[in-house]
């Protein structure tokens, strides 16, 4: 290939991470414990893009020759951007989770093996690996059993973060399901995409430890700058969306829960009764904490009552009595229009309204309309 689409795509990735990295060290942030952390990230995500783009400048500048299959280099820069980016994704569902205890446990093994490779090789030497023959040769020798040690707890590494990002998204989602009656894009959904990409681009970096040709390494090269580019354009939106999902995910330290001011023990038909009664469920964007208020109730207690009482969270038991009452619209007021209905039933968004019917019921609403239509004399009550 040409040398100026490789310049090109390398400035890019330059500039670009220089200029975020400034942000990220200059962003203001409000001085609370639940963004502490997130803060800290930023200052690690600055020394990360800053090391990057001088790792890219000094190629450029001195030419530096990138030919080394299973090179060590590759590996150590691959495994810590891989834990750095799946950690950092972590924090903005569970900043709890992430304590220096558990980042020197998941940088440990690279730096002990780190160590090992370079005792290895003062003492027996590096080796230049140019060719698959070449890697076949030497794969018995000390310095390149570390380093195929190092390829494999890489590939581990890989499976670990995903499984441990899906579990915390998991109990993220929970959380955020046991708040809110309605959850649009606020409720940081982007997050799973950008640990899909953390993942495309880290197996696309073990494979430049066995793709030596140029095409692979401008293509890849274009591929990480767009994803370092993109990834810290929405991280530092977070904040923005944190005050959202902040007391969901963070409950408000408040007394004992508070409990009704008659005498008569807390039961939950009583309380379902005046929930579905006074029809508070199709109040838009209401959440638990609200629900709670209104019942003098704690949250917790409400949550409990949902989870053990109905056999599901806040939000699946809010969606299916918005359903019910969707449903009775939609049998006896055809003149109503699917987005009147929605906005009936407490949707901010007739999309959302859409994807719920079609959950509960198999149908579209408008289907199931029709489908209503065909049947002589029927409403329901």
């Amino acid at each position: 290939m040409g040398h100026y689409p490789f310049l090109f795509v390398n400035t890019t990735l330059v500039v670009g991470c220089m200029a975020l990295a400034v942000v990220f060290l200059t962003l203001p942030l409000p001085k609370t414990e639940t963004l502490y952390k997130y803060k800290v990230s930023l200052r690690f995500l600055a020394g990360s893009y800053i090391t990057l783009a001088v790792l890219k400048i000094l190629i450029m500048c001195f030419n530096l020759s990138l030919l080394n299959l299973l090179s060590m280099e590759r590996l150590t820069i691959a495994s810590l951007q891989a834990t750095l980016f799946a950690i950092s994704l972590i924090i903005l569902i569970n900043p709890r989770f992430v304590t220096k205890k558990y980042l020197y446990r998941q940088i440990s093994p690279v730096l002990f093996l780190g160590l090992l490779y370079l005792l290895f090789v003062a003492k027996w030497g590096d080796l230049n690996i140019q060719s698959f023959s070449d890697l076949f040769r030497y794969k018995f020798s000390p310095v390149m059993i570390v380093r195929e040690f190092f390829a494999l707890y890489y590939i581990y590494q890989l499976i670990y973060l995903t499984w441990l990002f899906a579990r915390q998204v998991k109990l993220f989602d929970n959380k955020i399901n046991n708040y809110f009656s309605e959850c649009s894009g606020q409720c940081l959904s982007w997050i799973r995409y950008c640990y899909i990409a953390v993942l495309m681009v880290g197996i696309g970096a073990f494979l430049s430890c066995f793709l030596l040709n140029d095409l692979w390494f401008f293509i890849f090269t274009a591929i990480y700058t767009l994803f370092y580019l993109s990834f810290g354009i929405y991280y530092i939106q977070y904040p923005r969306k944190f005050v959202y999902i902040e007391p969901a995910v963070f409950a408000r330290n408040k007394a004992v829960d508070r409990v009704v001011s008659y005498r008569k023990k807390l039961e939950w038909p009583e309380l379902r009764s005046r929930i579905i009664d006074e029809k508070y469920y199709l109040i838009q964007g209401v959440n638990i904490e609200d629900m709670a208020l209104h019942l003098k109730i704690g949250r917790t207690t409400l949550s409990t009552f949902i989870n053990n009482e109905e056999g599901v969270n806040f939000n699946q038991w809010i969606n299916s009595l918005r359903i019910e009452e969707a449903k009775n619209l939609l049998a006896n007021y055809p003149e109503y229009s699917l987005t009147q209905i929605s906005e009936l039933v407490g949707y901010s968004e007739p999309s959302n309204f859409s994807r719920q019917f079609k959950l509960f019921t198999n149908e579209s609403p408008s289907i199931w309309r029709h489908t209503l239509s065909d049947t002589p004399d029927y409403k329901l009550n």
